[in-house]
């Protein structure tokens, strides 16, 4: 994950886009914005917008593969393995990337961290 913090807002609205759930799924490996476009379906304009939507979420990130030939390209990969939404009770909303695999000892911590936090 990227050391910026997406705004709940940002997470929100890319979870919410059919067209942004899609991508996410597809992108089991990296895969360019062409590839994107074409393993979901989408015109390359909407596949880079919505693209930049998940990166603005920090739900996708860019790396670049380095080519023999010099030219490189960009290829975009899933950069979470998980999100946990909360709802506080004060209409408010409690928000939870998880930017790895968690172990069963980490779940643990964190449902027992989130329970302690009720109490």
């Amino acid at each position: 994950m990227t050391d910026e913090v997406p705004s709940e807002q940002a997470l929100f609205d890319a979870l919410a886009d059919p067209d942004c759930r899609t991508i996410v799924a597809a992108l089991d490996d990296p895969m360019t914005a062409k590839g994107v476009a074409d393993e979901c379906d989408l015109s390359r304009t909407s596949a880079y917008r919505k693209l930049e939507t998940l990166s603005d979420a920090a739900l996708v990130a860019e790396r670049t593969k380095v080519r023999d030939d010099g030219h490189h390209t960009t290829q975009f990969v899933r950069d979470f393995r998980g999100v946990f939404v909360a709802f506080d009770g004060d209409e408010s909303f409690d928000v939870d990337v998880v930017d790895h695999e968690e172990t069963p000892d980490e779940r643990l911590a964190r449902f027992w961290s989130q329970i302690s936090e009720e109490l």
